[in-house]
């Protein structure tokens, strides 16, 4: 009759790590997928972009408060993504202060296109706008 086996500390040193690591590796997928897809109860993500054949462009857009931004000075392409209370009013102002090229603006619902509105020189300004269902 054989005495059984006995395991060496470093096999079982080995699989402890294995598991470990495949335990904390799903721990951060976990983590970063609820991270990004997170948002309170009754909010939408809008996602305000600016395209065309302008370099530039100046922007007033809603906040999440429902103030105005300042007007900025923007390199286009430009996208910014916020947070929003469902029946809120967004708007997204695009200006050309070179009056050269077309500019695009741009508001995506969860990440699906909602508005889209299109301005091509001499025409210096366009805008986006509408309430968050």
């Amino acid at each position: 009759m054989s005495l059984p086996e006995k395991k060496s500390g470093t096999g079982l040193a080995l699989q402890l790590v294995i598991v470990t690591a495949v335990l904390g590796i799903g721990a951060l997928i976990l983590y970063v997928v609820g991270a990004f897809n997170s948002r309170p109860e009754g909010y939408r993500s809008i996602t305000y972009r600016v395209e065309g054949t302008a370099s530039t462009a100046v922007v007033t857009y809603t906040q999440p408060d429902g103030s105005k931004t300042e007007l900025i000075e923007i390199a286009v392409p430009w996208r910014k993504t916020m947070n929003f209370p469902k029946g809120m009013i967004v708007v997204l102002t695009v200006g050309n202060p070179t009056q050269t090229g077309d500019l695009r603006c741009k508001l995506l619902l969860d990440g699906k296109v909602w508005k889209e509105q299109f301005a091509k020189s001499p025409k210096d300004k366009v805008s986006c706008g509408g309430i968050i269902p």
